[in-house]
């Protein structure tokens, strides 16, 4: 492989003394092997002493096209390397050394004094102690430096010097810059001047502070008492503002009489009265909706109990976008309920981690995971947990960590087998796709091909009619064209074309599919249903696969995705709903465990069955959210990280945060059902899945109390009953046979239908990593009907 030089800058020194006798002037260079990855490029700094004249000039005349004039950034060049020059860094003549990006821990970037009172400074930490013992302090004199000079002098051509660094400019700057494109660099909230390389979580962590924000500053400001504090003021004013929007959504759920007196009056006019100024009112107003349900009583009360959920949801938001942890932690904690005994509270750090999701998973870092011949160098759960934590960056990063999530590629995998296994996959899914493309029977006798024949046509009509429902919002999915894009038409009388509105489009073969991305998704199925021919074709399947599709964009990578995805939501099609069933049942014991006075209050409203989550479940919150939203949440359920049905406390988090509006304004079954199905694109799914992962912990920690509470009594005694306080103002387990809530009052309620949790196979099971697999029994003529 050939050496390639990413990086260089003169006249960067060693201050061995105070003296400047003693300085030592040299390069500092990156080096990288052509097709190696950003983390194994070389840090390099090279003594002058240590080379020849004709070595040090081509150093310097390379500076210069590695550094142009654009101050923004450093540009994405690369020339041959004098293999030579490396090899004196590796020697350690006169103070050189040489380490590589991946070996190191972190990196602080010193600003130079704004007068010129001190040269700016770079200090460079190994993971090895030793070696970090050694290595030394670099000075970058700028105002010898050709290429720093050059930039400097551009920017003040511009009159712009602080350019996009914050900052003063300096040569380290370019130095950063660099760095940030080989490797995940992150700077910490602690100290400004210290950037972490390839950090784990637990570093990101440890080196957050909730003083500080998202990492809006820059290089080179300094926080002065007067901004923190007016920071602080504001967060307070902000805080109290929408405390007390909280404070007035509650005031109108609670009121229940008010709110049924004022609808039976006249929603519209009494609302206006009572909340003229509020603007949360004068929005509902201006919706056309308001008109539809003025008239009908059940339905003003699903909407003022919505536009209460709403404001508060508006508060919660803001507390989480501003990152003010500590009155969100209150928020939460309130919500929640988990003021209560030592046994099953929450840890500061089990509050943190949960709350803290602002590190996705980059590209820099997903390289970082990965060794030189591609295999993982970290955990897999440390893997998980940065994906459970802070999603996946980006779309074009997801075509490769979801072939890991989905296990479409071993996690021990390397880069050689990886492509094996790619080689194998395309052939084996082409295999498949003839037996549909060729029609192979298998079949002799000629009644049981006619069958087989008219099943298939009827699997076929199922699919396409799906397809062509299919995510058509989506651009690529929009056009029923040949190429996807707007069908166009000659103006009348010219040769000009226009864009034909999808009204005005020819329907006369409306079932007909054209998109070429409609298609892929229609052979995708068709071939799964060759692949696994007892379960069929069932509807939903098409939402599955869309957004694995739209990711890959690939079908055969898209196709072997889907059906590792299917591996653990087949149980959600089986023709006798067995395995949906057995899910609706655990939500219902879960939510009985964890929110006693909502299951009893929906009870009342004959919706104990929780019904409503039926499609919710089914697949996988698709139609409850944003698409790109969408692969956050499957992404997140992927990792297994808590449990294989994490899906089940996203789904109890929905129904905490609904609890409020929907106890104290619904009372039927259809307002209920109503309500949940106008929840569409309007829930926040980041704050659910904190709240989903601080359920789980609960439930967990509730758990393991009830199983060391019968080991210390032996045998359970009918009459041993233990309360907890929690949640929607009431949590409570026993281990006996009577279920008792506490609300927030210190009132105790008896709860019907009582469980045993910890002797609950359903809530057991949630627990456990490994996937829930249900499979359809073998096909029969009765079953296909």
């Amino acid at each position: 492989m050939s050496l390639r030089l990413l990086f260089c800058k003169s006249h960067v020194y060693i201050h061995r003394s105070k003296d400047a006798k003693d300085n030592l002037n040299g390069f500092i260079v990156i080096t990288k092997e052509r097709d190696s990855q950003g983390q194994e490029a070389i840090l390099s700094w090279v003594s002058n002493t240590a080379l020849d004249s004709q070595q040090r000039n081509w150093l310097l005349q390379k500076e210069l096209v590695l550094v142009g004039d654009d101050p923004s950034r450093v540009p994405v060049k690369n020339v041959k390397m004098n293999s030579q020059i490396l090899a004196v860094a590796k020697s350690g003549s006169m103070g050189s050394f040489s380490i590589s990006l991946a070996s190191l821990y972190s990196i602080e970037f010193r600003s130079p004094s704004p007068s010129g009172w001190w040269y700016g400074s770079v200090v460079v930490h190994s993971l090895s102690t030793i070696e970090d013992s050694t290595l030394p302090v670099l000075f970058f004199h700028d105002d010898l430096c050709p290429s720093t000079k050059r930039r400097q002098a551009v920017l003040k051509k511009s009159f712009d010097p602080f350019a996009d660094t914050g900052g003063i400019y300096w040569g380290g700057i370019d130095l950063r810059t660099k760095i940030a494109e080989l490797v995940d660099l992150q700077r910490t909230h602690v100290d400004k001047s210290v950037w972490l390389i390839n950090a784990t979580l637990d570093d990101l962590r440890n080196f957050s502070t909730d003083k500080f924000t998202k990492n809006k500053l820059n290089d080179g400001s300094k926080d002065t008492d007067e901004s923190i504090i007016s920071d602080e003021l504001w967060n307070k004013w902000e805080a109290t503002k929408w405390s007390v929007m909280s404070q007035i959504a509650n005031a109108t759920s609670k009121t229940g009489s008010f709110v049924s007196s004022l609808v039976k009056k006249h929603p519209i006019v009494k609302l206006v009265e009572q909340n003229r100024e509020n603007r949360y009112v004068k929005q509902m107003l201006e919706n056309p909706r308001v008109q539809e349900v003025q008239d009908d009583f059940d339905s003003a009360k699903v909407y003022l109990a919505k536009w209460a959920l709403g404001v508060k949801e508006e508060a919660d938001r803001y507390q989480l976008n501003n990152q003010l942890n500590e009155t969100y932690r209150k928020l939460l904690t309130n919500d929640l309920g988990f003021d209560i005994t030592a046994d099953t509270n929450f840890s500061p750090l089990e509050l943190n981690k949960a709350m803290q999701r602002s590190f996705p998973l980059t590209r820099p870092k997903w390289e970082s995971f990965f060794d030189s011949q591609g295999r993982l160098s970290i955990t897999v759960t440390e893997v998980k947990d940065f994906i459970f934590h802070g999603g996946v960056d980006s779309m074009e990063l997801r075509k490769e960590v979801w072939l890991f999530l989905l296990e479409v590629y071993p996690w021990d995998s390397s880069k050689d087998e990886r492509d094996q296994i790619l080689a194998t996959l395309n052939e084996s899914y082409q295999d498949y796709k003839n037996k549909w493309m060729f029609k192979v029977s298998s079949f002799d006798d000629e009644e049981e091909m006619e069958r087989e024949e008219a099943y298939w046509n009827d699997q076929v009509f199922r699919i396409e009619k799906d397809v062509l429902r299919n995510d058509r919002n989506m651009d690529m999915y929009h056009n029923n064209t040949e190429d996807g894009k707007p069908p166009v038409q000659n103006a009348p009388g010219d040769h000009v074309s226009q864009e034909v509105a999808p009204e005005q489009e020819d329907t006369s073969d409306h079932w007909t599919i054209k998109n070429p991305h409609l298609l892929k998704l229609r052979d995708i199925l068709k071939t799964y249903n060759i692949y696994n021919d007892n379960l069929g074709y069932v509807q939903g399947m098409c939402d599955l696969l869309s957004p694995i599709y739209y990711v890959f964009q690939d079908e055969t990578l898209s196709f072997w995705c889907f059906v590792k995805f299917m591996d653990r939501m087949e149980r959600n099609f089986l023709r006798d709903q067995s395995g949906i069933r057995d899910q609706m049942l655990t939500v219902t014991e879960l939510a009985t465990l964890m929110l006693p006075q909502l299951s009893e209050h929906l009870k009342k409203c004959d919706s104990s069955n929780l019904f409503f989550c039926f499609r919710m479940l089914l697949v996988w919150f698709k139609r409850e959210f944003e698409f790109n939203d969408v692969c956050s949440i499957w992404e997140i359920f992927w990792t297994d990280y808590y449990s294989s049905q994490f899906q089940l406390f996203f789904m109890l988090a929905i129904l905490q945060k609904n609890s409020t509006p929907i106890m104290q304004n619904l009372n039927q079954f259809d307002q209920v059902i109503k309500y949940f199905n106008d929840l569409h694109n309007t829930m926040d799914w980041n704050d659910l899945m904190i709240r989903s992962e601080l359920l789980f912990i609960r439930f967990q920690k509730l758990m393991n109390l009830m199983d060391r509470k019968e080991e210390q009594s032996g045998n359970i005694q009918s009459e041993d009953i233990v309360t907890v306080s929690g949640a929607d103002s009431g949590m409570a387990t026993t281990s006996g046979v009577e279920l008792h809530a506490v609300d927030s009052r210190g009132e105790e309620h008896p709860v019907s239908d009582p469980i045993l949790p910890n002797r609950s196979h359903h809530l057991q099971m949630l627990l456990q990593k490994k996937l829930v697999i249900q499979r359809e029994p073998p096909r029969t003529h009765d079953s296909v009907k």
